[in-house]
């Protein structure tokens, strides 16, 4: 019999109380805050890659640059110790 009545009791504070439909609510609240964190988070990482990669361009363009410029310069004095 108290099994029975603890049982009602039960059915009533959730089915009339609203406790249920407070978690539901506050669940989908904190649901939107972690995927707008997520959002904010992911272009965060997404601008770090992309500066990463634009950093990586520039140092291999000079480095390309630069190497050029030392092959020209022992090229051409490479071309006037010949020419002597």
């Amino acid at each position: 019999m108290l099994i029975i009545a603890v049982s009602l009791m039960w059915f009533f504070v959730y089915k009339f109380g609203g406790a249920s439909d407070q978690v539901n609510i506050n669940c989908e609240a904190e649901k939107a805050q972690l995927r707008s964190d997520l959002a904010t988070v992911r272009q965060e990482k997404d601008d770090l890659v992309q500066a990463l990669l634009v950093k990586n361009g520039i140092i291999n363009e000079i480095k390309r640059n630069t190497d050029s410029l030392v092959r020209n310069r022992v090229g051409n004095e490479a071309k006037q110790i010949i020419k002597r």
